[in-house]
């Protein structure tokens, strides 16, 4: 069970670059991943020892899930799969069945649990676990479970303050779902942006003296307060951009083979995040730093940025791209699958804009260039040779 081990490092210590690869590779294969170890930061949070993951028997652990829950289980066998619990429980008996077990040795009955907040839902996570389900219009307060305000949402954006009292780093999470966008503005004034499928933990008040450090997973553009005394640091994957005021873009989706940054304004320092000192990159504005995570690699190229910026309005602009990388991009911008069986067409570029236009279109509108047939079935697209 390494991945137990992965999860015990992740929260209790830190995680070399091929242990954090393939930690965000089990986290984001699913649904159920994430909601997994959500609830096991929760156990973490209230100060629970979550180190005996490590060493929890998966079969030892199943039998005490069923004894925990439901002690009659053989005579309500049928009743116990048709909960969702139990079929998440499922997918994870010959591997993460320990946690389960960990989780309901730590609550009663099934309907004390917090509730498992909605896939499609762009959430926060608070210090103390608490999640929070997001809309993108009206403004509210949003306060801890202590009544302390946390944050203000206004639209689709959330807005933190630099006088709250907080003495020491308290981080939030948001996390945006395929389809969606939201905004951040962070106790500095910093602005983020961030794209659909992505998640980033930042501190609700920077501290003085503390360098402004924040985590992305995905796609996020960021415009960054001026502060000579403090840098700004994305960590992403293997990746750390350095800035100290300026506009610039991060997309370091999990399932990609590169990390890119992409520079509007100012400067930028790109280092690896294991080597820092004798890898670090200087990016000029109007290019792009492009990371790969096999190789270990930076190669850099002037490029036209409204391209890689132009999500942040909610278009899609494609130019040359080809459509083994447009998969990824149609999937995470209509929360979409498409199965390709078609592989002529990976290598096969594209140049287009689009913004109002629904996936029927932008297909349509692909297929004119170079014919394929596609399918749409609710939310599933399959893509295969021409008919003719």
């Amino acid at each position: 069970m390494e991945i137990a081990k992965l999860i015990v490092k992740k929260l209790t210590s830190n995680l070399s670059g091929t242990d954090e690869k393939e930690f965000n590779s089990w986290l984001h294969s699913s649904h159920e991943n994430k909601e997994l170890f959500d609830r096991i930061v929760l156990i973490q949070k209230s100060s629970k020892d979550i180190r005996e993951l490590e060493t929890l028997d998966e079969i030892t652990a199943w039998n005490k899930i069923l004894q925990k829950i439901e002690p009659n289980r053989v005579s309500q066998k049928r009743m116990l799969w048709a909960r969702p619990i139990f079929r998440y429980a499922a997918v994870f008996v010959g591997l993460l069945g320990f946690a389960f077990w960990y989780l309901f040795n730590s609550v009663q009955t099934p309907e004390k649990m917090m509730p498992i907040p909605d896939k499609n839902a762009i959430t926060l996570q608070l210090e103390n676990g608490e999640i929070k389900e997001l809309s993108e219009d009206g403004s509210s307060l949003i306060k801890d479970k202590e009544g302390n305000l946390v944050v203000i949402k206004k639209g689709s954006n959330l807005a933190y303050s630099d006088s709250v009292s907080v003495e020491k780093l308290v981080y939030n999470t948001l996390t945006v779902p395929y389809a969606r966008r939201f905004g951040i503005q962070l106790s500095d004034g910093t602005r983020i942006h961030l794209n659909s499928g992505s998640s980033i933990r930042y501190p609700v008040k920077f501290i003085k003296g503390v360098h402004r450090e924040v985590f992305l997973t995905g796609e996020a553009f960021f415009e960054v307060t001026e502060d000579t005394e403090r840098p700004f640091i994305v960590s992403s994957d293997d990746l750390v951009v350095t800035v100290l005021g300026t506009t610039f873009n991060v997309k370091a989706y999990p399932e990609d083979k590169e990390i890119n940054t992409v520079l509007v304004s100012g400067s930028v320092g790109l280092s690896n995040k294991e080597n820092p000192s004798t890898d670090s990159t200087l990016l000029e504005p109007g290019h792009m730093a492009s990371w790969d995570k096999t190789s270990n690699a930076m190669a850099m190229e002037a490029v036209d940025t409204d391209i890689y910026t132009s999500w942040i309005y909610g278009r899609l602009v494609l130019k040359r791209t080809p459509f083994e990388q447009i998969i990824p991009k149609l999937q995470r911008h209509y929360n979409i699958s498409i199965t390709n069986n078609y592989p002529i067409l990976n290598d096969k570029v594209f140049t287009a804009s689009y913004d109002i236009e629904t996936i029927e279109e932008v297909l349509g509108s692909l297929n004119e260039i170079i014919p394929f047939y596609f399918e749409v079935d609710g939310n599933e697209i399959t893509i295969n040779k021409p008919e003719n």
